[in-house]
């Protein structure tokens, strides 16, 4: 008699995010490998072991199992979409495709850099607010959980009529004070929340349409819009997708949703009949100055390098609105804490002067 057995049941992967670092070291390594001739397998399973991370090691020995079993490289990585995102997985294919993967795999490397060094630009210029905001905070709980506190007694025991400002910031210095550890947790908690919510996409499209809507904040944001597109489409075009399909990926790329929108009507335009160079134009997808290169382009059949060197250009124009904000951020913000710690200690001298006068009286 026989007896059907049961198969093992197949384990599914939690899925795995790649920071852009292991992105790029991973992208760097296939094209190596690729160029060398070096099977894909070999390599992956060689990089597993050298990755101290468990989830990422899993995955990429996921990876070589997929491309051993015959998938090719772009369905094995559309696999695991929270790792490659649409962009880079539609790029692998069309290498695939067109038999030039390592020069592919060479441009998204380059572009993956790209994006790095742009992001690291904007985050070092967020450190020094960062920094101001966080010593200001700090500086303001002290007075008022620890200094005023102590002064209040003083006052109290002094006796005579303070003005309603120093009532008010005795008050609140004596509400601080009992509750300091409720306000720090609290404060605590403010931070993880919004650092967890700016993990959603939601949260950062929102958070990015409001930055550009600031007057310091503004330029930058539009400026590193404008280049994430421009770098992005040149990207697509020299891996030979299409104008239509570049311009859907390009604008799922772009960070801020009012571009997007325009990039995506501008598809739809090019769809119906019309040319790249006035589709984008009245859209107004980019800068008159930068329109004046896509018709040559387009007519040179020269796309994928007119978006190169616009790229370059945008990404001048990203470096130099990030300095110009961070001179205008630097001296707003020193003002702003300097009027809060000033006018706190502004209201402890009227509240001494006042309580001294009392006395004499």
């Amino acid at each position: 008699r026989v007896r059907a057995v049961a198969a093992p049941p197949v384990e599914r992967m939690r899925p795995v995010a790649l920071s852009q670092r292991r992105l790029l070291l991973l992208t760097q390594a296939l094209q190596e490998a690729l160029d060398a001739g070096v099977p894909l397998l070999g390599t992956f399973a060689a990089i597993a072991e050298q990755e101290d991370d468990v989830a990422t090691a899993r995955l990429l020995r996921d990876l070589g199992e997929r491309v051993a079993a015959g998938q090719p490289l772009s369905d094995a990585l559309a696999a695991h979409p929270r790792a490659f995102s649409p962009i880079y997985t539609a790029l692998v294919r069309a290498g695939e495709q067109s038999g030039s993967l390592p020069d592919v795999l060479q441009s998204i490397g380059a572009f993956l850099e790209w994006r790095a060094s742009i992001t690291g630009t904007v985050r070092q210029a967020m450190i020094y607010p960062l920094v101001v905001a966080v010593a200001g905070y700090g500086l303001v709980m002290f007075l008022l959980s620890f200094v005023l506190p102590r002064l209040s007694g003083v006052l109290a025991k002094l006796g005579g009529d303070l003005p309603a400002a120093s009532r008010m910031l005795v008050a609140v210095s004596d509400f601080v004070a009992a509750h300091v550890g409720a306000i720090l947790l609290a404060t605590l908690a403010a931070v993880l929340t919004t650092w967890l919510a700016l993990r959603s996409q939601a949260a950062r499209q929102a958070a990015t349409q409001l930055l550009a809507t600031l007057p310091v904040s503004r330029r930058v944001v539009r400026a590193f819009a404008v280049a994430q597109f421009a770098r992005t489409i040149g990207v697509l075009l020299n891996a030979g997708l299409t104008m239509t399909h570049a311009l859907q990926l390009g604008a799922a790329s772009v960070s801020l949703p009012e571009l997007r929108q325009r990039i995506e009507a501008a598809r739809d335009r090019i769809v119906r009949g019309a040319r790249l160079a006035e589709a984008l134009r009245q859209e107004r997808v980019l800068a008159p100055v930068a329109l004046t290169m896509v018709p040559v382009g387009e007519e040179a059949a020269r796309l994928p390098i007119t978006f190169e060197r616009l790229s370059r250009t945008f990404d001048r124009e990203v470096k130099e609105a990030v300095a110009r904000a961070l001179a205008l951020l630097e001296p707003a913000v020193t003002v702003a804490l300097g009027l809060v710690v000033g006018g706190v200690a502004v209201l402890v001298v009227v509240t001494i002067y006042s309580a001294m006068q009392g006395i004499g009286r």
